[in-house]
């Protein structure tokens, strides 16, 4: 009867939705790891600032870091509340969740280096033409096929990051059953498989605008639809999920 309890018990963190993993596992365990490590790629090649001008330098480029540190706690927000609802801990969970792993540190590098170029190009604190320099005699493609290429490589790290976690919410809905999900749950759970589809729609986007255009800047900025679509889609998801709270 305890146990019964405690498990249908909602916590004040998650209200909606009943946790079916209350503690972290060693796999929960080794996923932080890999998040703090992709955390710390992204600033491993910055230096004590040894001046003032050096100091300002980091300064003004610290967007750059903040863009960075926000979408990877945004995956591993979604990671930490998949583990904490669902709980599982199968075969099938344990694959997704080594290929989504080694996604994320995939993405490390093209992350931070297209808030670069992004940046640069908003602000035009730095020259494009450097981040695209090819060593003297070395025949390679040109400045905007670097580009285009930049930003197609970066769309599908970040379509495999989301799209992963989207099959891992897949698995979950299949096992709605075995998993006791109420009505309130089972609608969260599809909310949050559009979510991450929503994401990759996103990036497959930008995929196409670079690959039919060949506009790498504007391949790039779609990415700021997500500053729209979400919260649209958030608002929407979590007004129908109150009223079924309120009505359960």
């Amino acid at each position: 009867m305890i146990r019964e309890h405690l498990f249908h018990k909602k916590p004040v963190a998650d209200p909606m939705f009943r946790w079916r993993g209350a503690e972290v596992s060693r796999l929960e365990g080794l996923s932080d790891g890999v998040f703090a490590l992709t955390l710390t790629l992204l600033v491993i090649n910055s230096d004590v600032p040894e001046t003032f001008y050096e100091l300002w330098e980091t300064i003004v480029h610290l967007p750059v870091f903040l863009a960075c540190f926000a979408l990877l706690m945004w995956a591993w927000g979604c990671h930490s509340q998949f583990f904490r609802r669902y709980g599982l801990e199968d075969m099938p969970t344990l694959w997704l969740n080594a290929v989504y792993l080694f996604l994320v540190i995939f993405m490390a590098f093209p992350l931070k280096f297209l808030t670069s170029f992004l940046f640069a190009m908003f602000t035009g604190l730095d020259p494009l033409a450097n981040m695209f320099a090819v060593p003297e005699g070395m025949k390679f493609w040109s400045a905007g096929d670097q580009g285009c290429a930049m930003i197609i490589f970066y769309g599908i790290a970040i379509c495999g990051v989301f799209g992963v976690q989207m099959l891992m919410l897949i698995w979950a809905w299949m096992k709605r059953d075995a998993l006791e999900l109420d009505e309130l749950e089972r609608f969260l759970t599809k909310t949050s498989i559009g979510a991450q589809g929503l994401t990759c729609g996103i990036a497959a986007l930008s995929i196409v605008i670079v690959s039919v255009w060949g506009n790498a800047p504007l391949g790039g900025f779609t990415y700021c639809l997500m500053a729209v679509a979400h919260p649209i889609y958030g608002v929407w998801a979590g007004t129908r999920a109150e009223r079924m709270y309120r009505s359960g």
